[in-house]
């Protein structure tokens, strides 16, 4: 048995695999490239850890980065039923070193993978000459009661909701198919001058996996028109919905489809998981409005280690 075969059966038998780390949503995301999982195993056989990761080759140059449309991958631990916060950590350093082995054991140039916000202890890829650099994303951690979850919301937020009410704007779920809803948002960003970096052919296979696996949706915000003016591919796992791919013409911007796209959303997510993640962003003005929603500001790890001079200097250009 491969280990990707082995981590298909440990997917199908866990409940804490984040959506993102899943052998389905690998398989997908890295259709056409080459995927892979560490894992290790406590001496009666057990799984303790695992990592999943695109692995790929340019220039000569050996890596490990993350596949499109990932928020993150790194470490999950597979705990014991029953442990103390001493005996979390004697966990953790242990099956770390023995997931760094085998990456180090595939003698790649650069390592790059962002971890889940869960991941706090990174001293062991630390100790093994990993770097880390914190990120952050945007998190609503508790959606039972959604009228507390409304109330947390600016001001401005709500207005902008209400308006958008005002002018009997609807949310639509499943109208845009997954190509009409790439076509709609490649056709904003092109407007904008920039260049759509989501593959087509990546994003239709994993759309159609999450929507056949009832662990996706797209949501769309039209007005009396039928004209879309906002839409989202939103995911979840069992813990979590991810804003993943929101789409928002600009052309629009006054109307508040933005804001109760996200509303729409945050209610669809608080009837399958407990919390709703906007997904990470650096730029001000991008945190500027997640915050608006009432979420947590919550920090995350980019870990990396460059073991070439030409994967040593992509990592300083990226700074």
């Amino acid at each position: 048995m491969t280990n990707k075969e082995e981590y298909q059966q440990i997917c199908a038998r866990s409940t804490n695999i984040p959506v993102y780390s899943q052998h389905w949503w690998m398989e997908a995301v890295c259709s056409g490239k080459d995927w892979d999982v560490a894992i290790a195993h406590d001496s009666s056989g057990a799984v303790t850890a695992t990592l999943p990761y695109l692995f790929g080759q340019k220039f000569g140059q050996r890596y490990i980065l993350m596949p499109p449309l990932t928020q993150t991958n790194g470490i999950c631990y597979h705990y014991p039923t029953r442990f103390n916060e001493r005996e979390r950590l004697s966990f953790e350093k242990k099956w770390a070193k023995e997931i760094i082995r085998q990456l180090d054991n595939l003698k790649i140039d650069l390592f790059v993978q962002n971890f889940s916000p869960a991941f706090s202890n990174w001293l062991p890829f630390y100790w093994s000459g990993y770097r880390q650099t914190t990120r952050y994303t945007y998190i609503i951690n508790d959606l039972k009661n959604l009228e507390t979850v409304y109330g947390s919301f600016s001001s401005a937020k709500k207005r902008q909701i209400k308006k958008a009410e005002r002018n009997r704007l609807i949310c639509r779920e499943g109208k845009l198919s997954p190509a009409e809803f790439y076509d709609f948002h490649k056709q904003l960003i092109e407007k904008r001058g920039s260049k759509e970096e989501i593959g087509r052919e990546p994003f239709l296979q994993l759309a159609d996996a999450a929507l056949k696996r009832g662990q996706g949706t797209i949501l769309s915000i039209e007005g009396a028109d039928e004209k879309t003016q906002s839409a989202l591919f939103l995911v979840w796992d069992n813990e979590r919905a991810y804003y993943l791919v929101p789409a928002n013409d600009r052309n629009f911007s006054a109307t508040g489809a933005a804001s109760l796209l996200v509303w729409e959303a945050i209610k669809k997510a608080g009837r399958h998981c407990k919390s709703f993640d906007f997904e990470g962003s650096m730029a001000e003005s991008i945190e500027n409005s997640y915050h608006q929603f009432g979420t947590r500001q919550t920090p995350y790890s980019e870990i990396s280690k460059a073991n070439s001079i030409i994967a040593k200097l992509w990592l300083k250009m990226q700074w």
